[in-house]
């Protein structure tokens, strides 16, 4: 890949995260499903509109590949509830990554303390939910299930839990997330 490292923020919903990556000064896309967030993402300072992309992470990537050196997904990934869509996700993100590339999810955890009373396992033993406030049918994962999907084009390098407390819907949640970071793996021929 020629040129500055490029990233890219699925799920980006109204920019928070892609404020912060427009700070860095490197070429960066935010891509989300929804149309009114992405209005929302617009109008932040440094993000601008040939920067933000409307499209699912359940479809084709719309980006050419060996685009990226950096995928995220901040809380994104929950919304992707059938294995078939995650690992076609997972090609996709393998796809548009250039060889070595990483990709970085931070995610809910069945452990959450907001969503544990709401988790049903469903016949295929995945943790889905329903979240009344929102109105989104979510399915949250361990890191260990989301490996299981992303592997064998990706390494993972590093993962680590966070607790904190949470004031949601009126009451305080012990809240439990994770994050990770996976590497994508060169295939033969090509460049490590």
């Amino acid at each position: 890949m020629a040129g500055p490292p490029r990233l890219l923020d699925l799920g980006c919903g109204g920019g928070r995260n892609t404020t912060v990556l427009a700070e860095t000064g490197l070429a960066f896309f935010g891509m989300d499903f929804a149309h009114r967030p992405l209005l929302a993402a617009r109008a932040r300072p440094g993000v601008g509109p040939s920067r933000l992309v409307q499209a699912s992470m359940k479809a084709l990537l719309p980006f050419r590949d060996d685009t990226f050196s950096l995928v995220t997904a901040f809380t994104s990934l929950e919304n992707v509830t059938e294995d078939e869509r995650l690992e076609g996700l997972a090609r996709e993100v393998r796809r548009v990554l250039c060889p070595g590339g990483l990709f970085f999810a931070y995610f809910l955890t069945p452990d959450d303390g907001y969503y544990l009373p709401l988790i049903n396992r469903d016949s295929m033993g995945r943790n889905l939910t329903y979240d009344p406030v929102t109105d989104l049918r979510q399915r949250v994962y361990r890191v260990e299930e989301l490996g299981a999907l992303f592997e064998p084009s990706f390494s993972l390098l590093e993962s680590e839990t966070f607790s904190f407390p949470d004031v949601r819907s009126g009451a305080v949640h012990q809240r439990r997330l994770a994050s990770a970071i996976w590497q994508r793996r060169a295939e033969a021929g090509e460049p490590a």
